[in-house]
């Protein structure tokens, strides 16, 4: 697993022009294309990872398949990708997916947690910055939908109107000193519970 601190800043389009004005002066660069996030995200019966999530438990876990640019499932592959929050920072490990049906219709084991299965789908826009070994990663547009064995064909049920940026790093000793006064809210935020507390999931 690869390990990393995260900072997560909660937005809106409001704060989103003073968010790209302090990108500029403070000379990070755009490193990629910017591209739509389809995730796929999986929890037990009970939703085991949505309850320790609200909760602040650590360690905890969530699991999602995800991909890129998103066309079908024919078309795309997908990465099986465990985050994994422990008192210290962040772990994140992420391998390809071999089989997408089997996943989908029979569940993912997962340690600790037993068998998951899939409940929510979510996609956003992502744009990637970047300043020597700091990277921020600026996610908006984003949608949620249930998921269901048709959900190639549906369309999204609802949009969040929130804008986050996560600011990640290796190593605190890496902050320069402008990163550790952001004039922006630092929090605590997961797409995955806002999407079943947005959909009536529970």
């Amino acid at each position: 697993m690869n390990f990393r601190f995260e900072d997560k800043l909660k937005l809106n389009q409001n704060k989103l022009f003073e968010f790209n004005q302090w990108i500029l002066q403070n000379n990070f660069k755009e490193i990629f294309e910017p591209r739509e996030i389809f995730s796929i995200y999986f929890d037990t019966r009970n939703l085991k990872t949505y309850h320790e999530s609200t909760e602040g438990l650590v360690p905890r876990s969530k699991l999602r398949l995800r991909t890129y640019n998103f066309k079908s499932l024919m078309q795309n592959k997908f990465n099986i990708e465990i985050k994994k929050s422990v008192n210290y920072g962040r772990l994140k490990s992420s391998k390809k997916l071999e089989n997408i049906g089997n996943a989908l219709n029979n569940g993912i084991y997962m340690k600790n947690y037993g068998f998951c299965y899939p409940k929510i789908i979510i996609k956003y826009k992502r744009i990637y910055y970047k300043l020597k070994n700091i990277r921020i990663t600026l996610d908006k547009n984003i949608e949620f939908k249930n998921y269901d064995k048709f959900f190639e064909k549906g369309a999204f049920d609802k949009t969040c109107k929130l804008v986050v940026a996560e600011v990640k790093y290796s190593s605190e000793k890496e902050l320069p000193e402008f990163l550790n006064k952001l004039p922006f809210e630092k929090t605590r935020f997961s797409k995955y519970c806002i999407a079943l507390e947005t959909l009536n999931f529970l």
